[in-house]
This record gives C-alpha cells, structure tokens and sequence, in this order.
C-alpha cells in the first residue's frame, strides 16, 4: 500500500532533532564513563564526600561546592545520592536546605536540558500517543509527580522523563519542590542521626527512617487515586 505524503512527513525526522537527541545520549554516556573510567568516580563516593564536607564545612563557600556538584550530577544524569550525606554533615537543619537547594536547581537543569535536547524527537516519534498522554498528566499527573519524589526511582528518570514525555515547565517544578522539600528533610535528619547513632539506637533511626517513607506514601497516593476514580 502507498505511504501518503501526509504519513510521510510525519515520519520523517528533521536532522536537527536527531542531532540533538544524539547529543543528549553522548551527554549522559560520558557522565557515566567519567564515573566509572575516571578519578571522578572516588571523589563522588560517600566516603569521600562526607570527608570533603567535614574539612570544608567552616569555610563559607562549602555550601556552594555541594550545590555545585548537585547541579553537575543533575545535568549530567547520574545519581545524587552521595551528595545527600555530604549534605547531612551540615546537621539537619542546613543541610535540608543545601541538599533542597542542589537537588531543585540539578533537577530543573536536567528537566531543561532533556527538553531541549530530546523533546523534540520524541514528540516526532510518539506523536499522537504522547498528546495523549499529556493530557492525561494534565489532568491526574501532579500528585503522582510529587510522589515519585518518595519513591526509589532514579533521580534521572523522574527529571528526564518528565522532559520527554511533555510535563509542563511549571508543574514540574512546582511538583518537584513540593516533593523534595518533605523527602530531603526526611533523608537529611535520618542520615544525619544515622552518623552520630550505633547499635540498637541505629536500628531503631532505620526503621524510623523508612517508616517516615512509608507514611508520606500513604497521605500522597489517595490524592491522586480518588481523582483517578471520579
């Protein structure tokens, strides 16, 4: 059967969408061979992290190397979460803030630059599929965007799937700060607790540490499940 030239130019896509896309792939390959291949790797464990903020923690500009790195770890894909202990060494209260700081901006960099890199492709290969869906998160896709905040979801897949599946700009952003703020402060107490407890008094923060999860998980998921059902 013959292709009509309709169906044609909408399968067609423009260079300059692949380039990007291609872009976006070379972009996350080498953070993760700069982690795996190169020094990067050591200086962005958990022990070298806490050890970096330890020594860096009087100095004034020690919160903005966290942040810093955040951002690059945001931008690049990969995992933030040796930075959360980093962060835990500033005690709960400035260390909520730094991690909420460095995990928002990573976040909303990495959203951006999914969007610019990939949106564009994306929207040439899924079309009407991805409309679809759009107007699905439109309607019922904030509160489970928040709560893939409570989740054991990569950092990079809610931030770049987001991007490429159309979540506009601000609810993204606004559901994202939503999310994080609750969850860092969560993750920055019980870490920071973590690091001064031992023994039964440990294994007591775990159990709180992930029955705090637990909770949240709870409040969050009828919001969206009785919208869903109406």
């Amino acid at each position: 059967m013959a292709v009509t030239s309709s169906q044609s130019s909408h399968k067609k896509i423009p260079f300059a969408a692949s380039l990007r896309l291609a872009l976006f792939v070379v972009m996350i390959l080498a953070g993760i061979a700069l982690v795996r291949f190169t020094p990067l790797g050591d200086v962005l464990s958990e022990d070298y992290i806490r050890s970096l903020i330890h020594k860096l923690r009087g100095i004034w500009w020690a919160p903005l190397v966290l942040i810093g790195l955040y951002i690059t770890l945001g931008i690049l894909g990969l995992p933030p979460g040796p930075l959360m202990l980093g962060g835990a060494a500033f005690g709960a209260l400035y260390g909520t803030i730094y991690n909420t700081v460095g995990l928002f901006t990573g976040a909303a960099l990495g959203y951006l630059v999914a969007k610019l890199l990939g949106r564009d492709f994306v929207m040439h290969v899924a079309g009407k599929k991805l409309r679809r869906f759009e107007d699905l998160s439109e309607r019922r896709g904030f509160w489970p965007l928040v709560q893939t905040r409570f989740l054991p979801i990569p950092f990079m897949v809610v931030n770049f799937g987001a991007a490429l599946a159309g979540v506009r700009p601000m609810r993204f952003l606004t559901a994202s700060a939503l999310g994080l703020l609750p969850s860092t402060l969560i993750h920055t107490y019980f870490i920071a607790k973590l690091l001064e407890t031992q023994g039964t008094e440990r294994i007591l923060t775990l159990v709180l540490y992930a029955s705090a999860f637990v909770l949240f998980n709870l409040l969050i998921t009828p919001l969206w499940v009785r919208k869903s059902s109406r």
